[in-house]
């Protein structure tokens, strides 16, 4: 990236760096220099505070701290990052004005509570407000680095749905009548509770349909121990898709995941993501009152209170409970 004029330079002097600054006055070039810097930005940084551009007073502004922090950091960046610290400022209008001694907690916060991105987004903001106001404190603008004190707020995530018994039947006529690759694996996952993850890495020699399971499991202790169990409704599926090779571990996620949402939109049912085939294990079984530590078992949680978050209640399903109580009454 090239640096404009009067903003200095880094120049490697064997193991360190000097910087140089260069201005003309009245005709005159006139140069300024300074050894023996450990890196590259840290002599950046020097020309950044010491070119005639930097502003040294107290009215520095956070425009003012963001080309100068810029112009020392960004040329030690990929194009990719630059870009994205680019966009963070681009966004921040609301503290450009502002004096960079003025900036608190509540207006950096402001300003990332205002993105509707992911908590990663998010991150980027106050991960870049951080080491603005870092370089603010060396370069002697500010005392405290406010931005560190932001926090995160908590990211809103969708609402898990299990498929309802007419989505499943409908996958079950789709997989009948035309042996749909993406309808089978569905219904594998959701008559055995199996994860993505799980169904596209088992190994044929790992199955064992004749005695009803298969070994397999991943992520925790208890899902990595505990067979996983094949119901003579859907080994026929697992045969046909798992055997004598495994079908879905030869193709990536996202084309799985192709494969998935093209199975529901041809049946004319709401998109479910692939987890939601293992909810639907758990809430099935739940709304057929099989006893929690059976269910737990089944989807191989360590404990039940996981298995709760897997298990969703519809409105009918509540009512139905209710009005039960009305007749044990009476």
């Amino acid at each position: 990236m090239k640096r404009g004029n009067g903003q200095g330079s880094a120049i490697k002097t064997g193991k360190t760096w000097r910087a140089v600054i260069q201005h003309y006055e009245n005709g005159k070039r006139y140069q300024k220099t300074k050894r023996g810097f450990k890196t590259k930005r840290a002599a950046l940084e020097w020309c950044a505070v010491n070119s005639s551009w930097a502003a040294t007073d107290a009215a520095i502004s956070f425009a003012d701290v963001y080309w100068e922090w810029s112009a020392a950091h960004f040329p030690t960046l990929s194009k990719k990052r630059v870009t994205m610290y680019t966009h963070v400022y681009d966004v921040s209008k609301s503290l450009h004005a502002m004096r960079m001694k003025d900036i608190g907690v509540r207006h950096f916060q402001a300003v990332i509570n205002q993105q509707k991105n992911t908590n990663a987004v998010r991150k980027v903001f106050r991960q870049v407000y951080s080491m603005m106001s870092d370089y603010a404190i060396r370069a002697g603008y500010i005392t405290t680095n406010y931005a560190k004190m932001c926090e995160i707020p908590p990211e809103n995530k969708p609402m898990k749905r299990a498929f309802t018994t007419d989505e499943i039947k409908k996958i079950e006529d789709l997989y009948e009548s035309t042996k749909d690759f993406a309808a089978g694996a569905a219904l594998i996952m959701i008559y055995t509770g199996m994860r993505y993850g799980e169904i596209s890495k088992v190994k044929p020699d790992n199955i064992h349909l004749d005695e009803g399971y298969l070994v397999g499991g991943i992520k925790t202790d208890a899902g990595k121990r505990g067979e996983i169990l094949l119901i003579e409704h859907v080994r026929p599926m697992v045969a046909d898709i798992l055997l004598p090779e495994n079908r879905i571990g030869k193709i990536s996620a996202e084309r799985f995941r192709y494969y998935f949402n093209k199975m529901q939109d041809s049946i004319g049912i709401d998109r479910h993501t692939i987890h939601e085939c293992r909810h639907t294990t758990a809430t099935v079984l739940a709304s057929l009152g099989v006893h929690p530590s059976v269910i737990t078992d089944i989807m191989r949680h360590s404990s039940y209170s996981q298995t709760m978050d897997y298990t969703h209640t519809t409105r009918e399903d509540k009512l139905s409970s209710l009005n039960k109580m009305v007749v044990t009454i009476w």
